[in-house]
């Protein structure tokens, strides 16, 4: 795998050839990072939410082309692609739920799905050419490259989420399954990754979008 400095100099590559100059700053863990899934139709609700289908399809926009959609990633570092319509989309959903039936989620204690904040950076004399209304609501759309997104702000997060694996788990996470989803062991399979741009809100100086990782623990 690159190097931190090689992946932040491929992102201001991308910056001087017009990619909006967003950054990735470091991500967090809280309280409630970890949920469990308790059923399969709980499964696939967590899903179609994440993918922007079926009854969440009115929460896709034009940032939605900027959402990192992966398949059993993370811990065997399989390609991550970007999902640009809803027919992709909807494959994706098809090729994770036969992938999980061939897997066998055990769901009572044993399958999670955690969100982690990633916090991107942005030069604020930039931002007014970045803000819009969207439906009566002020926000902003940012044109990013695929390399600035798959191989700088997605690849920068899951990293800074590895390398937290490393670290003693905050006191204010308990029991087992935190401790094993945490520290990135006896996992046996991950389902779903999926860094979701087009949710990008600003927080404390930041953007703030969620690195969503779905577990099959042992």
């Amino acid at each position: 795998m690159e190097s931190t400095r090689d992946i932040r100099r491929l992102i201001e590559r991308e910056i001087k050839k017009g990619s909006a100059p967003l950054s990735f700053d470091h991500i967090d863990y809280r309280i409630d990072a970890v949920k469990e899934i308790t059923s399969e139709s709980k499964l696939k609700e967590v899903l179609v939410y994440l993918l922007r289908t079926a009854e969440y399809a009115n929460l896709a926009n034009d940032m939605t082309r900027n959402n990192v959609y992966t398949e059993n990633h993370l811990i065997r570092g399989d390609s991550f692609h970007r999902r640009n319509n809803v027919m992709e989309r909807n494959a994706n959903y098809l090729n994770i739920m036969a992938y999980a039936r061939r897997r066998e989620p055990v769901y009572e204690g044993k399958t999670f799905v955690e969100t982690v904040p990633c916090f991107f950076s942005f030069p604020e004399a930039e931002l007014y050419r970045y803000r819009f209304v969207y439906e009566e609501n002020e926000t902003y759309a940012f044109p990013l490259s695929g390399k600035h997104i798959i191989n700088g702000l997605y690849l920068l997060s899951i990293m800074s989420r590895k390398d937290l694996a490393g670290q003693i788990m905050p006191p204010y996470l308990q029991g087992y399954a935190n401790d094993q989803i945490y520290h990135l062991k006896d996992i046996r399979s991950v389902l779903f990754q999926c860094l979701l741009l087009d949710d990008m809100h600003p927080v404390g100086g930041f953007f703030e979008a969620k690195l969503y990782t779905i577990y099959l623990l042992q």
